[in-house]
């Protein structure tokens, strides 16, 4: 049982360890979707038009700043209805597909790339959605346009780099016919920058001072890597939170498992312990074989526990999809390993220390060397969790982690304690009620043996803090489910336009006659503003007129009192609850955004009811110009606009704004799901552990029972009803614990900036 024990034990921490190393993986794989292996992404300012031809002075600017230290790729996405009848609506990359094989790799399932001006490339989703296949040949048309372009299907490609973005990818020739261009016109919106080593050594400079040159010779773009570092270091703490509480719970739910199964193995050791005593062994000698035992424990444990990594990393993988991808590295080994002989030392040390150091008067007698219950400690650690348990609701956000953890071992400490009385006292009750009653005389005796019966302690102690674990992580994911999928619910608006500020005006007014528009709006969104006071995020800012405000987003469902936050110049906004704790900031305080270079000072109105970092503001009167335009209405009209706007703009639908954090998190949820199997399995096996020793040790007294008359269904209903009562009595307190835990983790992680509703 204990090298089972080990082995789940490892299995999970490998598991959480290569889980977390995916999630950094896969957040900045969707940032670099497009980019591949290159170094640089150089997008366009928001007053620079968002297409360039390649004539223009922008471009060859940055095409000659660029080639001086490195190559520069360059490409177009824009949309288009492309199937075998009436087509389907798809985003399509278009590029020198030889150059893009340079720097962005594409995994083929079948077929080979597009070398030609009518071939293309489809992703695997999109051909399954459409029903193609290699060889087939596909009509591309563009809304507003007569003109249509057959093409053939050369390739079917994994959904990954290029096709993370893009349904489909065809040559700068064939987009050009598609789009009316003429066959020599190129037209782009993607740069993407590889530098060389060998250039930058030629020139005598650092990369850095390459950077700052292509930066001052092309101010209109703005140059950076294409991965998000700060987007993908909250991905990342917002992951490895949970991971970590999880972690922590299954690691405390292995030592207490190891530290009952070490116990009721010290017990059985104690005639052997007893006979080294007799022949001269010292207390140190004998702790010393008695750990070398658990340290053998641990090493068999600890292996069993990598092999069977490698089964969870599988099912993680198919849970997943190819969302992620998941493998147990060196280090990942190497660590689960030291987890598993330390947590085994660590755990058994008590017992083991207990034994090798009883007198050995103790020992002949078979004293038991598992430690006893008494009510003192149970007192002591209840006070000492209550004073803890207040302290967080009063805890400054900057203290609250350090005395959450300090406040949830206390908790352990008290349920560990205290669950041994909880047994005893429901026991007693029921053998006074049940006193004397002929019908309940199994539930009597059940009781009565349960009163007295270590072993059903140490199961119902294992019970109570899973029953509290299993309640408090599915809480968790729950509401983690509920407020990540809140980005769903953003937008009232169903598309968002995406294009120069000069010509936003003019795409609202000529959007609001299309065809089943029912309203276009101006806005401004921003998902990277940064916010002072808090160098490591950065913030979303949604802000729109104050007339137009309830009709494009959904603040009122975050919480946000919208008439509090409308009104020319006030410059008042709702801040998200858990970044407004982080920063020490409530109603009524001030707190400044840069937004587009400028730094604008908001009052906060109200708090939004989110982790997220999310700004609602009102645009009227404020120097800020709008961004976006935000349009009502269904899939067709989504067709429509991203194909008439194919050269002015982007066209995507609302639900796909922050799709990446959705797909990323649905993912993970189901992820961290098997993390409560895990934790139910130990349950499984520490309860397994000490019925079987129970049965043991209380053979003899199932033979007096069966001696005095009593049957085999006689026996076994006392049995039940001992294990009923045991179950019952943990499992409600463990219940009970799990509200005291939520409002632990709860205070917790608003020091992370995480708003979590869970208690109250």
């Amino acid at each position: 049982m204990i090298i089972l024990t080990v082995a789940i034990a490892v299995a999970t921490f490998v598991s959480a360890f290569a889980l977390r190393a995916s999630v950094k993986v896969a957040a900045e794989d969707a940032y670099r979707a497009l980019s591949g292996e290159c170094e640089l992404e150089a997008a366009l300012s928001e007053d620079a038009a968002y297409y360039l031809t390649a004539d223009t002075p922008a471009f060859h600017a940055l095409k000659e700043a660029c080639e001086k230290y490195g190559d520069l790729y360059a490409g177009y996405l824009f949309y288009a209805s492309v199937g075998k009848d009436a087509g389907s609506f798809a985003e399509i990359y278009a590029t020198d597909i030889t150059s893009l094989a340079q720097y962005n790799q594409i995994t083929l399932v079948s077929g080979e790339s597009a070398k030609t001006r009518t071939g293309v490339v489809l992703s695997e989703p999109f051909a399954k959605s459409i029903g193609a296949k290699t060889g087939d040949l596909l009509v591309a048309t563009r809304y507003g346009s007569d003109q249509k372009v057959t093409l053939v299907v050369t390739g079917v490609a994994e959904a990954r780099g290029v096709f993370r973005q893009a349904d489909a990818l065809i040559s700068e020739e064939g987009a050009a016919r598609l789009l009316s261009l003429g066959d020599n016109v190129r037209v782009y919106n993607r740069f993407f920058i590889d530098l060389s080593e060998q250039k930058i050594n030629s020139l005598g400079v650092t990369k850095e001072v390459a950077q700052d040159d292509i930066k001052a010779a092309c101010p209109l773009f703005s140059v950076g890597s294409p991965v998000k570092e700060n987007n993908v270091a909250v991905t990342l703490s917002y992951q490895s939170t949970l991971l970590f509480v999880i972690t922590l719970i299954v690691a405390v739910l292995a030592a207490i498992l190891i530290f009952t199964a070490v116990s009721l193995v010290m017990k059985n050791r104690v005639s052997v312990a007893a006979l080294f005593k007799s022949v001269g062994a010292t207390s140190g000698g004998l702790s010393l074989y008695l750990f070398a035992e658990v340290l053998l424990y641990g090493v068999v444990g600890g292996l069993f526990g990598i092999g069977a990594s490698y089964g969870v990393i599988a099912l993680f993988g198919a849970l997943t999809g190819s969302v992620v991808s998941f493998s147990v590295g060196w280090l990942a080994a190497l660590l689960g390993m030291l987890f598993g002989v330390a947590l085994s030392v660590i755990s058994a040390s008590l017992p083991v220390v207990k034994l090798a150091y009883s007198p050995l008067y103790d020992m002949l007698h078979e004293a038991s060397p598992v430690r006893k219950n008494r009510v003192l400690p149970s007192v002591i650690c209840g006070v000492l969790f209550l004073a803890l348990f207040l302290w967080t609701a009063f805890a400054t956000v900057s203290s609250a982690f350090v005395v959450g953890i300090f406040a949830f071992l206390a908790l352990l400490a008290a349920l560990f304690s205290v669950v041994p009385l909880a047994v005893k006292g429901v026991c007693a009750l029921l053998c006074r009620l049940t006193r004397g009653v002929p019908k309940a005389g199994k539930i009597y005796l059940a009781s009565s043996a349960a009163k007295h019966n270590r072993h059903a302690y140490s199961g119902a102690r294992l019970l109570a803090i899973t029953v509290m674990a299993v309640v408090a992580v599915g809480a968790l994911l729950g509401e983690a489910n509920r407020q990540l999928s809140s980005f769903d619910k953003l937008f009232r608006a169903d598309i968002v336009i995406s294009a120069s500020s000069e010509d936003l005006a003019d795409i609202a007014a000529e959007a609001k006659q299309v065809e089943g528009v029912s309203g276009a709006y101006l806005a401004y969104v921003a998902t990277r503003c940064e916010i002072e006071g808090d160098k490591d995020n950065t913030v979303s800012l949604i802000a729109a007129r104050g007339q137009e405000f309830e009709q494009v987003f959904n603040a009122a469902e975050f919480g946000v009192d919208v008439s509090s936050i409308v009104g020319v110049g006030q410059r008042k906004a709702a801040i998200g609850g858990g970044l407004a704790l982080k920063l020490g900031l409530s109603v009524g305080d001030e707190f400044a955004l840069i937004v587009d270079g400028k730094r604008l000072t908001f009052t906060i109105a109200s708090l939004i009811d989110t982790p997220l970092t999310v700004v609602f503001a009102d645009l009227s009167g404020q120097d800020v110009s709008p961004n976006v335009c935000l349009v009502k209405g269904d899939e067709a009209v989504h067709a429509r606009l991203a194909e008439k706007y194919a050269l002015e703009g982007v066209v995507t639908s609302s639900r796909d704004a922050f799709g990446y954090v959705i797909d990323l998190a649905d993912a993970y949820i189901r992820v961290f799901s098997l993390f409560e199997f895990l934790v139910c399995l130990f349950a499984f096996v520490g309860y397994l552990n000490t019925a079987v020793a129970s049965y043991r040790d209380r053979k003899r007294e199932r033979e007096l029972l069966s001696a005095a008359g009593a049957s085999k269904g006689d026996v076994r209903g006392i049995v039940i009803w001992e294990n009923v009562v045991v179950v019952a009595t943990a499992v409600l307190l463990g219940a009970l614990c799990s509200v005291a835990l939520l409002f632990i983790v709860q205070n917790m992680l608003k020091t992370l900036g995480l708003y979590f509703s869970l208690i109250g």
